[in-house]
């Protein structure tokens, strides 16, 4: 559960408040465990899908077209069943995160630019990297990926064709590490930032789903900043782009040479 719910149970009976966590544990086991049994039918799924798509297709080329259909909407659930099951970690372990690996998000960030630039294809943003090579991070490498990932996925998918993506890693004028992600895209109108965190909280579902996406990027941010003892700000303005800027404690910077 969040830090933001915490605060609210604190005012409940002590009873009230172990049977509300009860029944959120229950919840995330439930989501967790379904997800879970709905991999292997799904992978079956995809392997015969895969031999039938690699027939000629000049036998039958409507079925064909039926086939690959299939199989791009089965990759999209197997998205969806591991944010569900990353979630679900993510949010029964909602404590300081105990990995204290040193990171450098600096490489990290160069990769995810390469997967970013193959994502936009023809759309031909212009996407731009901004990073301290020196500036490390100590926490979970995985789930920092995930958060740094989705991030800048997003931008890519709700920035139309020729706009601008800029990234950037960074200490702030206090020392903490800073990521942060502008772009100059489609923009969130004002009303719907408190709950853009929420599991499969859809601006425009019309485009969420021209865009694809599973609905738990966000989610997933949420708790991974929340385990990192991090913060995130978010500033947007309609047909204009948004700012998504996330702040870590200065306590887990450290700072390594390049040349090392």
């Amino acid at each position: 559960m969040s830090r933001h719910n915490d605060l609210h149970l604190k005012k409940l009976p002590k009873a009230v408040k172990n049977y509300i966590r009860h029944l959120e544990q229950v919840r995330s086991d439930f989501v967790a465990n379904v997800s879970h049994e709905l991999r292997t039918p799904l992978t079956v799924i995809q392997g015969y899908l895969e031999a039938l798509i690699k027939n000629d297709p000049s036998e039958n080329e409507v079925l064909n077209r039926i086939f690959v259909q299939m199989y791009q909407h089965s990759l999209r659930m197997a998205d969806i069943i591991e944010d569900l099951l990353l979630l679900s970690h993510l949010e029964s372990e909602d404590h300081p995160v105990e990995e204290k690996n040193d990171i450098h998000v600096a490489e990290i960030l160069k990769m995810l630019c390469v997967d970013a630039k193959n994502i936009s294809g023809d759309k031909k943003h212009k996407i731009r990297l901004d990073a301290d090579e020196e500036l490390h991070i100590s926490g979970s490498e995985s789930e920092l990926r995930s958060l740094f990932s989705n991030l800048i996925v997003n931008a890519v998918k709700y920035t139309p064709s020729g706009g601008s993506i800029q990234i950037e890693w960074r200490r702030d004028e206090q020392g903490r590490g800073c990521f942060s992600v502008a772009d100059t895209g489609i923009g969130i109108a004002k009303e719907h930032l408190p709950r853009i965190t929420e599991r499969f909280y859809r601006v425009d579902k019309a485009r969420s789903r021209e865009r694809g996406g599973t609905g738990l990027g966000l989610a997933i941010v949420k708790h991974v900043l929340l385990r990192h003892g991090a913060e995130m700000s978010i500033e947007s303005v309609v047909e204009q782009g948004s700012r998504f800027t996330c702040l870590f404690p200065m306590e887990r910077m450290t700072a390594r040479s390049s040349q090392n």
